[in-house]
This record gives C-alpha cells, structure tokens and sequence, in this order.
C-alpha cells in the first residue's frame, strides 16, 4: 500500500487467507464498532457500571504507547483497532493496527500511507470501521483501504484523491467511513458530483458519487425516515442529506468554516449540528411527509460551538462543548441550562446515567447525565499531552488515547 504501489483500486485475493483464519465476531450490544459507538450518537447502552469511583479513580487494566494521531478506537469482542504513525523502513507513516482489548498487547499492524505533519498534531484522523472480517481505514492523505481483521492483509485500497480529483483538507482526511448493508458510504471531497460516494464494501468498486464541495472534517450518520434510507453530513457549505442511492433528499445553508462534529439524529425527526468558531448550533425539523421535504429551523444559537467533539443528546437536552466551556442546552428550546468551565475543550460519551467527559490535556471525569446541574462524581488524571480523541466504552471496559499512550479502565459490567 506504500512507496510506489497505485493506491486507486487494488484488490487481493484473500479466499484462502480468509478460509483458515478465525471467523469475526458479530458486534454485540457492548461493542464499539465504529466512530461514535454502534448508532454513531455517543451513546453506550451498557448498565452496572461502577456505581461509585475509588478516590484513585476506576480500576487500570493496562496501558501502552502508541504513536501520533487522533483515530479513536473500535472494539468488537476481544480485538481493539485504531490507527497511529510511526516509522516503517526508515519512512514516516500512518498505520491501522489491532490489540487485544483485554491487554493491549498489538496483535498486527499495516501501513496505510504516508504521515501528515501539522503545527497542531500529526498522524491519522479517522476512525476504523468494523464490518464482520473487514476493517475500512482511512489514512490523512485519503488513502482508503479495506483490511483483513484476521491479520491486516489488503483486501482493496482506493486512492480518494486520483478517484475523485479531491484535494487533501489542510487537516488532513479525517472521515470515518460508514457500513450501510453492502456499501461503503464515504466523503470523496472531489467537484463535478463526487463529493460523497458509496462503494462495493467487497471490491471497492465505486456505485454512485453526488454533490460538491471540497471535503471537510466531520462523519456522516445514517437513519431510516419513514422507512428510507438517508445520510446526512456537512459539506460544500451546506447541511446535506441524501438518499440510498446518493440523490439529494435535502440541503441546508451552512456557514462555511471548522466544522468538524459530525450531525446528531434526535428522534423522532430532528437533526442537530454545530460548528467552531464563529458557527454556533442549530436544529432542523424535518418534513417528509409529502413529495417534496420539508426543513424547518427550530432555534439557532450563538454557542455551543462544538470544535473537534460532537455532543450527545440524552433526555430532551444535549450536552457538548462550546470551544472551551462544557454545556448543557434544551433540545426544545435551545436555551442554556448550566455551563462548566475548566475542562478545556474536551470530548464525552455517555454511559449508564453518566457522561464520560475527556478533556483535551487528559483529565477523565465522570459527570451526572441532568440538566439541573454539572454533578461531578469522580476525576482522574488518565492522560497527559494533547488529548483529542473520545472514550471509548465497550464490553465494561473505557479505553481512552492521547498522541503517546493508550489506556483502558475497568468499569464493570
């Protein structure tokens, strides 16, 4: 997949590989498959976790280096995968790499394409995305690659920039490819209607390419909305959604700037967005009623400007970071709730009555999940240095990464 090899479409052979290697486990209800968790929201649906903290904090089950990047972490079963970079060959690289979950010791790793330096972090972007014997990684220069779980071998490679004349974001290409059924939905970033694309999740063979737009920095969610199927993303300076076979359902006038959270579905019909800097909140009510569909804005607000963190929605209220100022605001109206400062601009998931908030320097904090006040019920310092990347929780475990290490706690369960 490195120095010289067309990264466009590659496909390997690997029947006999796959023949006698351990079949994958399905993900189960405490897995973490993909970005964000199972449905993409943030939300873990495990219980009985550690009711209360030790005043050392929870439990650590191990802890390990790992190099530069801010791919977060995917589990099913006993297998952890994330992406880092490091050396190959005397070469600065990115790699996609397994553990296992349960000790941390790596199992394998691939070289996925070259590293990306910048003044505000180096390595990859993106998250791994678990689909049975298949793992789909993303490296920062838009080298696509579909991997074996059993062991890391290439099932087929896509050059995002030669298929579709992208140019590679300053930040690097940073979206978390999505498994819907056989295809594999992701932001192509190219002009002339190849702004998103689905592909063959077996072959890599692109299916439909729509819309335009240079790409940007956040992921796109799936729901079903009277029974079809939709894909809603930020891109091109506007609030997309599409249809199964990639026509446009929908669109919203988007400021363009940093926008880097991905959309939050809130049942039954609402979508929740937010952006950095001068963007702030908003959330759109959407009409698919008759033959032409409908968005309503229900409120806009100046803050809660999530940067490199996407909220979570619990209970009628979302829970997020306005740039460096923890928050709580009303899905019904918008209005602030409470506001805690000093966790810098952190990242969070929520777990059995709790958020798990993670702050950008490596303090982990458990939170209660209200909008009556910030209740804070146990902290410890996890990590050190730049920490940009979300908690994972799978299978009772918390597994959090910094750019130099990576930790898991127990929490029960």
């Amino acid at each position: 997949m490195f120095q010289g090899k067309s990264l466009f479409v590659h496909f390997v052979a690997v029947a006999v590989l796959l023949a006698v290697a351990p079949l994958a486990a399905e993900p189960g209800p405490a897995d973490w498959p993909q970005f964000r968790g199972s449905a993409r929201d943030g939300i873990s649906t495990e219980t009985g976790l550690l009711a209360t903290w030790p005043e050392e904090g929870p439990p650590e089950a191990w802890r390990v280096e790992i190099g530069e990047g801010y791919s977060a972490i995917s589990i099913v079963g006993d297998r952890l995968y994330t992406m880092f970079a490091g050396e190959h060959e005397d070469d600065p690289v990115e790699f996609a790499a397994a553990f296992e979950a349960s000790t941390g010791k790596e199992v394998w790793r691939t070289v996925v394409g070259e590293k990306l330096d910048t003044e505000f972090g180096n390595g990859p972007r993106a998250t791994p995305t678990i689909d049975g014997d298949s793992l789909y990684v993303l490296g920062s220069h838009g080298d696509l690659a579909a991997l074996a779980t059993a062991d890391g071998a290439e099932i087929w490679t896509l050059s995002l920039t030669e298929a579709f004349g992208s140019q590679r974001p300053y930040w690097g290409f940073s979206t978390s490819a999505l498994v819907d059924g056989d295809k594999l939905v992701i932001e192509g970033g190219g002009g002339e209607g190849k702004s998103y694309a689905a592909l063959n999740k077996k072959t890599g063979e692109v299916l439909w390419t729509t819309g335009d737009g240079r790409p940007g920095h956040n992921s796109p969610i799936a729901l079903d909305v009277m029974g079809k199927r939709r894909f809603v993303y930020v891109a091109g300076g506007k609030l997309r959604c599409i249809d199964a076979d990639g026509g446009e359902v929908w669109a919203h006038e988007w400021p363009r700037g940093e926008t880097h959270a991905s959309p939050v579905f809130i049942a039954p019909n609402m979508i929740y967005a937010s952006g950095a800097e001068g963007i702030g909140a908003t959330l759109l009510r959407v009409d698919e009623s008759s033959e032409d569909s409908k968005v309503e804005e229900l409120w806009q607000i100046p803050h809660l400007r999530n940067h490199f963190s996407t909220s979570v929605v619990h209970e009628g209220h979302i829970y997020g970071f306005d740039n460096a100022t923890f928050k709580s605001v009303s899905v019904e109206t918008g209005e602030l709730a409470w506001a805690k400062r000093g966790l810098g601009k952190g990242s969070l998931i929520y777990a059995d009555g709790h958020l798990l908030v993670l702050s950008d320097r490596g303090k982990l904090v458990r939170a209660k999940a209200s909008p009556d006040g910030y209740v804070e019920s146990g902290n410890i310092e996890a990590l050190s240095g730049k920490t940009w990347t979300a908690p994972t929780l799978a299978n009772g475990h918390l597994y959090l990464r910094s750019h130099t290490e990576m930790v898991s706690y127990r929490l029960g369960g």
